[in-house]
This record gives C-alpha cells, sequence and structure tokens, in this order.
C-alpha cells in the first residue's frame, strides 16, 4: 500500500528554503507516530533537509531516498534512481511517501491513502502541493486540533 503523508498549509505551501515553514511539536509527534517502524520514500531534497535538521536519517524506519543522480549513497539508506517502476512494485507493506513536490505529483497517482494536515492558516513559502483529485478518495478519520487537522483519505474503489 503506497501512503502520502503531508502537512499543507491553506495557501498550498509545503515547504520553503528546503525545510518547513512552521514549527508544530504536535504534528512533528503525528509524523514519527505514523511513519515507525515502516517505510519513508522521499526526494534527496528533502532527505538532505532531514539530515540537516537531525543529523542523521529518520530512526526506527527503512529510508529510501529517489534520486536521478547514480553515485549518491548515504549509509543506511535505500537509493532509487527509477522512482515510477518502485512505485509500481508490489509493496506488501504500507509505505510512506513524504515528499518533496515533485515526489508526490508522481506518488499521487499510486497513492492508496492520503494523511494529510490541513493547516488552517496561510505561510509563505517556495514548495507547493501538486493537486490532488479529492473526489477519487474519501475522508476515514478526522481530528482537529488548533490549527491543525488531521486527516486520512482512502482511495474509493473503482
Amino acid at each position: 500500500m503506497i501512503s502520502i503523508l503531508v502537512a499543507i498549509a491553506k495557501n498550498g505551501v509545503i515547504g520553503k528554503d528546503n525545510d518547513l515553514p512552521w514549527h508544530y511539536p504536535s504534528d512533528l509527534k503525528y509524523f514519527k507516530l505514523v511513519t515507525t517502524g515502516h517505510t519513508v520514500v522521499m526526494g534527496r531534497n528533502t532527505f538532505e533537509s532531514i539530515i540537516n535538521r537531525n543529523g542523521r536519517p529518520l530512526p526506527n524506519r527503512k529510508n529510501v531516498v529517489v534520486t536521478r543522480n547514480k553515485n549518491f549513497m548515504y549509509d543506511g539508506v535505500e537509493v532509487v534512481n527509477e522512482f515510477i517502476k518502485y512505485l509500481e512494485q508490489d509493496h506488501k507493506e504500507e509505505i510512506f511517501i513524504i515528499g518533496g513536490s515533485e515526489i508526490f505529483k508522481y506518488s499521487i497517482p499510486y497513492a492508496d491513502r492520503l494523511y494529510i494536515t490541513h493547516i488552517n492558516k496561510e505561510y509563505p513559502g517556495d514548495v507547493f502541493m501538486p493537486e490532488i483529485d479529492m473526489s477519487l478518495y474519501e475522508l476515514i478519520s478526522k481530528r482537529d486540533e488548533g490549527e491543525l487537522s488531521y486527516c486520512v483519505y482512502e482511495r474509493k474503489s473503482k
């Protein structure tokens, strides 16, 4: 199962200067809770922003980095150069696509589930979430917490 996990500001912003433009400790806790023990898949820029912030890959998760750079390597990280082939594999376990924008764009047609933290506030940014046809998904859970709404959507049966 392929899942997308993302926090999106009211104006569609998901990033700024290769980092998050906000700091919500409860959202970081939610991210950790949902992804621990699973595979997280990200583009090289997102991976580098995690390294800059934490000094290491995300612990207790299998980190997969998507890059066109065939020479890219990092200890303890799986590197994928052919992302569409990776998405088309039979993923028996739930894997989480965690960014950035280009990775989301290619993943949306394959996504079975969306974990979206809607931020009810606009933020300045330079990275935006690609459009998702939400008519293909149904809301299966929602929890509001201040400016944040933690929503989970599942793809409707075909």
